[in-house]
């Protein structure tokens, strides 16, 4: 899921390189002709689907036994990541974890990037602009809940 992000094409190529058979997501139709421009035709395969679709996201999920999922924000949405971008990425996860449980040759599913995981109330003194965040960034879970976000 989120395939067509430099991160999705970079994991994409690696995966291929290992002789993986990969199903890749992309939630924007066109984002398919440079994704399939960079990569091995015969084990790609490439499912437009709609985060909120319950049903594009079984399609693409058949015959898988690991998702790697990588959030990917509505392009007409701004860059400002807000309550309600918080609400669809959080939306979009659970219909995907709902599909992925439904599959049963899913045997694992990694999230590679959240940022609903660590921006809720971070401790800026933990951190400069410099440092990559990372799984010792999670969000304060009492600020969250305080706040319900």
């Amino acid at each position: 899921m989120g395939s067509s992000t430099q991160f999705g094409s970079s994991l994409i190529i690696r995966l291929l390189e290992k002789g993986f058979t990969v199903h890749a997501a992309i939630q924007n139709h066109g984002d398919e002709v440079e994704l399939m421009s960079i990569c091995d035709k015969k084990r790609l395969k490439v499912f437009c689907l709609d985060l909120f679709d319950y049903h594009s996201i079984i399609d693409a999920l058949k015959g898988c036994s690991c998702l790697f999922y990588s959030f990917e924000p509505p392009k007409d949405h701004s860059t400002i990541y807000d309550e309600y971008m918080a609400e669809i990425e959080v939306r979009a996860a659970h219909n995907v974890l709902e599909a992925c449980a439904q599959i049963d040759t899913i045997e694992k599913v990694i999230f590679t990037s959240s940022a609903t995981a660590i921006i809720w109330g971070f401790d800026d003194k933990k951190s400069s602009s410099h440092v990559d965040l990372d799984e010792k960034h999670w969000s304060d879970i009492n600020f969250c809940r305080k706040y319900k976000v």
